[in-house]
């Protein structure tokens, strides 16, 4: 035998030694034991799902809900055995493995959160699970990227994904739409990114992060300009920054609502990581034309966000807008290029996330306890006076990401803020305040709504006769939005230690 089991829990005792053992493989072999099992996972239930979908006593909708229930219990279990081995004592592994481990979390969550959406609508399809994972397998591979070849085959498999996603809801005119319109600029963009790449290759020979990083220090090129110009273009719009915009909003208001925040809070993590690894490795030596196209970009995005939000009557396309304007606050993180800003773009980043799903969750949760689809600003009157609970949720949830404080989002652009003040862009600082808070207007419309108005004829009343996991994942992440306040140096100063692994 290779081991001898001793003490009362032998289970416990296997448990350990194939811990060790499969991180003892990855050290050895360079190679990510969670990518590993989420593609075994992906490809047996790609087998068993076209196998067992044709019989009649498994067929739908056993068969789906079984899958859902595996798909969650899968994640949780290679969040809790596989992401917490630290063998490997390199500053950049360890940083990979938290990011992977936030991504992980923020998966789980929107996975469980949807679940109570697809059975309401009776959207019961294997293939949504299946291209589910296929988001975490790219975004799991995109975590530990350091070669440009591997990060534009994951990107492209997730945006494969996200394409059907988009265009998910077959009998909608608006989700055909959003899925033609994002397919057209992804195709196009992703001409971009090959022909990016292909520049970068023919100046260095190599694809790699770290040689671009070795050689560009010394080597200065119109054609590695513009390459890395053409990387940074596709990034920017796979966030949805301006004035890449043009597609999110429609995107945002065609799709499902559960598909909305899988874009909204899912694949955002792992771009703005994997944005933040390129401009920092390869482009110190262009640090005046970085700062002047990311300073416009990013004032772009603020303004943009902000101010158009205030003319939207669609619940949905008012967070869109929302989401392009706390995406030039991200950019304006890397913008910096400190440590101070990195820990700014990881506290953001994971704010963002937790916030992003529990705003989704309680829309989710409001439109399965009702027959009326809230769509629209003026669904939404009244309901502080039916629903006080609810109402009073929702509002602490718009304050928070609105960024009033004590809450978390405050704290997250308070980072930012001080991150570049200390980067001496007063002006750029001030600008942006001005403009934040005339954002807050329409962040308060939507209370007005809530608490001082009231329409009879296009409210809707939230009940619920049975419990549903949203309600759960609510509450937790209210608490841990409350739980900020109370401890804002636990997260700060775990942010702060990724930050310093980058430098």
């Amino acid at each position: 035998m290779l081991f001898k089991l001793n003490g009362s829990n032998p289970l416990r005792q296997i448990i350990t030694f194939l811990m060790v053992f499969l991180s003892i493989f990855n050290n050895v072999f360079f190679f990510n034991i969670s990518i590993f099992l989420v593609s075994i996972y992906l490809l047996m239930i790609f087998c068993f799902g076209i196998r067992l979908s044709s019989a009649k006593e498994l067929a739908y909708p056993s068969l789906v809900q079984c899958f859902s229930f595996f798909t969650v219990f899968f994640m949780a279990s290679v969040l809790w055995l596989f992401c917490f081995d630290f063998f490997e004592f390199n500053a950049l592994y360890f940083f990979n493995q938290n990011i992977q481990i936030l991504f992980l979390v923020v998966a789980s969550l929107v996975c469980v959160v949807s679940r109570d959406f697809l059975i309401s609508q009776r959207i019961l399809k294997m293939e949504y699970d299946f291209l589910f994972l296929f988001v975490v397998f790219s975004g799991l591979c995109l975590c530990f990227a350091d070669d440009f070849l591997i990060f534009y085959i994951a990107i492209e498999i997730q945006s494969l994904a996200f394409y059907v996603f988009a265009s998910f809801q077959r009998n909608s005119e608006f989700s055909t739409e959003a899925g033609l319109k994002y397919f057209v600029f992804g195709a196009l963009f992703s001409c971009f990114l090959l022909l990016g790449f292909s520049f970068v290759y023919l100046i260095f020979g190599s694809s790699s992060f770290e040689t671009l990083f070795s050689l560009a220090i010394s080597k200065n090129d119109d054609f590695l300009f513009f390459g890395l110009l053409l990387i940074l273009a596709v990034l920017l719009f796979k966030v949805g920054a301006a004035p890449f915009h043009i597609w999110l909003c429609d995107v945002y208001d065609g799709s499902i609502l559960s598909v909305t925040l899988l874009f909204a809070a899912l694949p955002k993590i792992i771009l703005f990581v994997m944005m933040l690894k390129i401009l920092f490795f390869s482009c110190f030596f262009l640090s005046d034309a970085w700062s002047t196209i990311m300073l416009i970009i990013c004032l772009t995005s603020i303004f943009i966000g902000s101010i158009s939000a205030l003319y939207q009557k669609r619940i949905k396309r008012l967070f869109a807008f929302s989401t392009i304007a706390h995406t030039g606050f991200i950019l304006l993180a890397i913008l910096a290029i400190s440590i101070d800003s990195s820990k700014a773009l990881i506290f953001y980043i994971v704010t963002y996330a937790f916030l992003t799903v529990l705003l989704f969750s309680l829309l989710i949760f409001a439109v399965t306890s009702t027959t009326n689809y809230p769509k629209y600003l003026a669904n939404w009157s009244a309901i502080g006076a039916n629903n006080p609970i609810f109402a009073y949720t929702f509002g602490l949830i718009l304050f928070s990401i609105a960024g009033i404080p004590p809450l978390a989002g405050f704290f997250s652009k308070f980072f930012v803020l001080l991150a570049i003040i200390s980067k001496s862009y007063f002006l750029t600082a001030t600008i942006i305040v001005l403009i934040s808070s005339l954002a807050c207007f329409y962040y308060l419309r939507v209370l007005k709504m809530i608490f001082f108005k009231n329409n009879t004829k296009t409210n809707f009343w939230v009940s619920s006769s049975s419990r549903k996991t949203s309600e759960m994942v609510v509450c937790s992440l209210i608490i841990l939005n409350v739980f900020f306040f109370v401890f804002p140096d636990f997260l700060s100063n775990f942010c702060l230690v990724l930050g310093i692994l980058l430098f």
